[in-house]
């Protein structure tokens, strides 16, 4: 029996009327974190058809979890049994049922043979993380699945090259950020010495000049008509183009000078500062102080990772379901904790040849930075129609041979294996079309103790309990 705090879980013997019975042994589970009940007091009370009652009570367990009441009825009958656990831990009433007394212990119907194939006692239960959840009826949405990647949301990812070809000067590049680390947008991530030759700074910066005298050139002779104006027009290109060119190595106001106002012809008084584009952690850095790079070498990759795309590979007989998606939920390589994407990126125009294939991209927020780029994720791709019926939690399906199979407890500690079919999942419940009724509770923590039991494998052996 279960009520929202505690499972209860009685065996008695046959109750003769004006008779102290032999102990009763009542476990009491409590379900937040499925534990013994430690202390507390449990009352018995038997209800006559007339409502007036006997009251039995026990003030505390024998053993953690488990009451020994004796009650005595003084008369033959069927009473409603109510159970009432009272303590700083629980305090709830469980209806048990009826229970009958009799003349005598020959009176009574012999007990009926229990169909449940596995034992699994409390004790056992206790020990683990055990758990059970009530099938219910519930309406799942359509799912479909799929494999696929953890990428970068699309502008929250840089790559950061060497805009020229120079030294990393030590002094200069001692604090620069290491991968993990975080920085901001706009940030100095390294400073670079540019070396001479052509596409320097110096170069850059006398071709600027030359184009300068040409266009004043150019448009003292287009004034006096002696080239015609579309001359004029390409020398003002050609400067635009230049001066943009100089710009990009901070040749505007991003020019430090460290031993004269103006860097020298050869570059030799200029630095470069390399500017952080996006704020995020550095996930690569490929330069060390006193080295030299090449201008165009990647020297930085900087992703923000908190918030991430979910690149996923649906097969090609799903491709029409998918333009239905709504969200996701999914797995990551290494880990069973459930991730949802809420919002649909993109879907595919096309089917990938290759891989049969229809790329779906989704956005899921990732705060605590757990989901990282390259993960390889196994996920329900949500629809937006819903079907109904029993649903059971995904975490209760167990694969057997092959096959899904669920373990039900068909007692406080007797348990059956079903064979399922299964219906529609969203990815945390399930719809069972057979196997398993609504009402009935599926084991959904520790199964695969319950299968070690039905082996009757040694592992679970040996953890009896004295009735």
């Amino acid at each position: 029996m279960w009520s929202d705090s505690v499972e209860i879980f009685a065996e008695h013997p046959t109750m003769v009327a004006g008779e102290t019975s032999a102990p009763w042994a009542v476990h009491v589970t409590r379900l937040n974190g499925y534990r013994p009940l430690t202390e507390g007091a449990l009352t018995l009370r038997f209800r006559r058809p007339d409502g007036a009652a006997y009251v039995h009570t026990v003030e505390g367990p024998s053993s953690p979890g488990i009451f020994t009441p004796k009650p005595s009825i003084p008369e033959t009958g069927t009473f409603r049994l109510f159970m009432i656990v009272e303590g700083a831990q629980v305090q709830d009433t469980i209806e048990v049922g009826d229970l009958s007394v009799y003349e005598s212990a020959s009176a009574a119907p012999a007990p009926e043979a229990s169909t449940a194939e596995i034992s699994y006692l409390k004790e056992q239960q206790w020990e683990t993380s055990f758990g059970v959840a009530e099938a219910q009826e519930r309406s799942v949405q359509r799912s479909v699945e799929a494999a696929g990647t953890i990428e970068p949301v699309a502008g929250q990812f840089a790559k950061v090259s060497a805009p020229v070809s120079g030294l990393t000067p030590a002094r200069e590049n001692r604090d620069m950020p290491a991968p993990g680390d975080r920085v901001r947008e706009g940030q100095t991530l390294a400073t670079l010495s540019p070396s001479g030759g052509e596409g320097s700074y110096a170069d850059l910066k006398g071709r600027v000049e030359r184009l300068e005298r040409e266009v004043r050139r150019a448009e003292r002779l287009v004034e006096s008509e002696a080239i015609p104006r579309k001359r004029l027009v390409e020398a003002r290109h050609d400067l635009k183009l230049a001066r943009a060119a100089l710009e990009s190595m901070g040749g505007s106001d991003g020019q430090r000078v460290s031993t004269s106002s103006e860097p020298s012809t050869t570059g030799a008084g200029f630095n470069y500062d390399l500017k952080a584009p996006i704020s995020g952690r550095v996930q690569e850095r490929h330069l060390t102080p006193g080295s030299r790079v090449e201008v165009g070498t990647v020297l930085y990759t900087i992703v923000d990772p908190s918030r991430v795309w979910i690149r996923l590979r649906v097969p090609a007989e799903h491709a029409a379901a998918a333009s239905e998606a709504t969200g996701a939920v999914f797995t990551v390589e290494g880990s069973d904790t459930d991730y949802e994407a809420s919002r649909v990126v993109s879907t595919g125009a096309a089917i990938d040849t290759d891989t049969r294939t229809l790329p779906v991209r989704l956005e899921a927020s990732n705060p605590n930075g757990a989901l990282k780029i390259g993960m390889m994720v196994d996920a329900q791709l949500l629809l937006e129609d819903t079907q109904s019926g029993v649903a059971i939690p995904n975490e209760a399906i167990q694969t057997e041979d092959g096959r899904p199979v669920a373990y039900v407890q068909a007692g406080g500690e007797s348990f059956e294996r079903r064979p399922l079919e299964l219906g529609p999942t969203d990815g945390q419940y399930t719809l069972v079309e057979r196997g398993v009724q609504a009402g009935e509770h599926v084991v959904t923590a520790r199964a695969y103790q319950v299968y070690l039991a039905s082996l009757g494998s040694s592992e679970t052996a040996g953890h009896g309990h004295p009735h």
